[in-house]
């Protein structure tokens, strides 16, 4: 990272308010008193202003930029989003995590990649409160979610009027006639078998074809993309 360049192409105008927001937050609430991860904030901040980082950057995106450890950039994410994000803005982060899962075992077993810890935390913490556990030993930012768990927590996203609407649609469209957990789990079962000769990136997007316009409650698209999921014989 070239500071010198950086400054050299700065407008002069984006310089002076940067500088005044930087020797405004050192100076609150006295010059010296913010401990060192309130300025490691603040100067990620400036960085973000100056196009430096990305407004929601990836570990390697810290760790090559500014030189830290993974352990790090964890770290600085972590205290980043807690002072940015609420419950709401989290949930909204998560949901778009389901939309594009990895699929394996046969529908059975689903992987969502989440890089950012509080984010990871936070979706962790929904699914033990729904009665699941999740498993994150393999890395800290690979979650992976039984077809039980992953169900419950996009149920756990959805109004009862909404619930009640897919599930009219989704019966209508062959699934079977159950409790809307049963309806979600055949049709995410249907929806791998679907997508089975697919992989990586690939598979992603085409089961989000089928997942998001369930998670987003998107009733005309989610009519239109399961017209022939339950048309396939079972197994």
């Amino acid at each position: 990272m070239d500071i010198d360049q950086i400054i050299a192409e700065i407008p002069e105008d984006k310089a002076k308010s940067t500088l005044s927001y930087l020797l405004n937050s050192y100076m609150n609430p006295a010059f010296g008193a913010l401990p060192k991860n309130e300025v490691e904030l603040i100067m990620l901040n400036v960085l973000e202003s100056l196009n430096i980082i990305d407004p929601e950057p990836e570990l390697y995106q810290l760790v090559s930029k500014l030189k830290i450890t993974r352990s790090k950039a964890r770290g600085l994410i972590y205290d980043r989003e807690l002072r940015r994000s609420s419950e709401s803005d989290l949930d909204e982060k998560v949901k778009t995590l389901l939309k594009r899962p990895l699929i394996q075992k046969n529908g059975d077993l689903y992987v969502l990649e989440v890089e950012n810890p509080l984010i990871s935390d936070h979706l962790r913490s929904k699914i033990q409160k729904l009665g699941y556990v999740s498993d994150g030993s393999f890395s800290p930012s690979l979650i992976k979610l039984g077809l039980d768990a992953i169900s419950a927590l996009i149920e756990s996203y959805l109004s009862d009027q909404e619930k009640n609407q897919l599930t009219a649609i989704l019966v209508e469209a062959g699934a079977p006639d159950t409790s809307f957990s049963g309806i979600i789990k055949a049709t995410l079962k249907k929806a791998a078998a679907k997508v089975a000769s697919d992989s990586g990136e690939v598979l992603m997007d085409k089961a989000s074809e089928f997942i998001t316009p369930i998670i987003d409650a998107g009733f005309d698209l989610l009519r239109e993309r399961v017209s022939d999921l339950f048309e396939q014989n079972d197994d």
